[in-house]
């Protein structure tokens, strides 16, 4: 089911998009991609977004929300047009959670750490890089469960990832040379079970996003991900 969005109280101030922090009437609040993405990218984003749930990784929960009309006409924000009516991405907001920094990685469970990045490669996502000056981690820290929250997939699957700077930058680069070639094959099998219900998650978009003028199709983000341009094995420690 989906949500509808109440209030809008300005937007977030990390992320290259410029998501907008709403309240739905639900009870919880949500960073809202609206016209602020592309086509390609607002399914971009669901897709790997709901892929990466379907994994079992620790990402923001997934909604579609509903932007009445009345509040995107009348909000007073900047940029407006980019706060438009209709259904919304929604990342459902963590309460207490802070934009992830190095001191918090040793708190993090190896094979986590080693899940995120073999999924990051897969979909060939060149937007989580960190380092002691800090970086474009797209990583929240959750106090609460002591684990890390992986957001803003919309850059996945670029047509330009560099192999050698996702190796050298990733957040969770420290632990490649830890990946056994036993727990890649398991969680390899995992991760393309989940792509064969690409076609579930494809259904749950809404018929105006997937009919606006996208490159995107199910057959083709599926045949991406199966048959990735960079071999699968390529994050396995030389």
């Amino acid at each position: 089911m989906s949500v509808t969005i109440v209030s809008i109280n300005g937007r977030a101030e990390h992320g290259t998009s410029g998501p907008f922090f709403c309240e739905g009437d639900d009870g919880h609040c949500y960073f809202v991609k609206s016209a602020n993405l592309t086509a390609d990218q607002r399914i971009t984003e669901y897709v790997i977004s709901r892929l990466a749930e379907e994994c079992g990784l620790p990402v923001a929960p997934v909604q579609l929300v509903v932007v009445p009309g009345e509040l995107a006409q009348y909000s007073l924000i900047d940029e407006p047009d980019q706060f438009t009516a209709g259904i919304a991405f929604g990342s459902q907001r963590v309460p207490f959670a802070d934009e992830l920094r190095t001191s918090h990685l040793r708190q993090i469970e190896e094979e986590t750490r080693i899940r995120c990045l073999c999924f990051d490669w897969w979909v060939r996502n060149p937007d989580r890089r960190l380092d002691l000056l800090g970086g474009d981690p797209n990583l929240l820290w959750d106090p609460v469960l002591q684990n890390p929250v992986l957001i803003d997939h919309d850059s996945c699957l670029a047509a330009d990832f560099d192999e050698t700077l996702f190796i050298q930058e990733h957040a969770f680069r420290d632990v490649r040379p830890f990946i056994e070639k036993a727990f890649y094959k398991k969680w390899r099998t995992k991760f393309e079970s989940t792509i064969y219900n690409l076609g579930d998650i494809w259904k749950e978009m809404p018929t105006e996003w997937v009919d606006a003028e996208t490159s995107l199709t199910c057959q083709g983000i599926e045949a991406r991900l199966i048959k990735p341009a960079l071999p699968a094995d390529g994050i396995l420690p030389g």
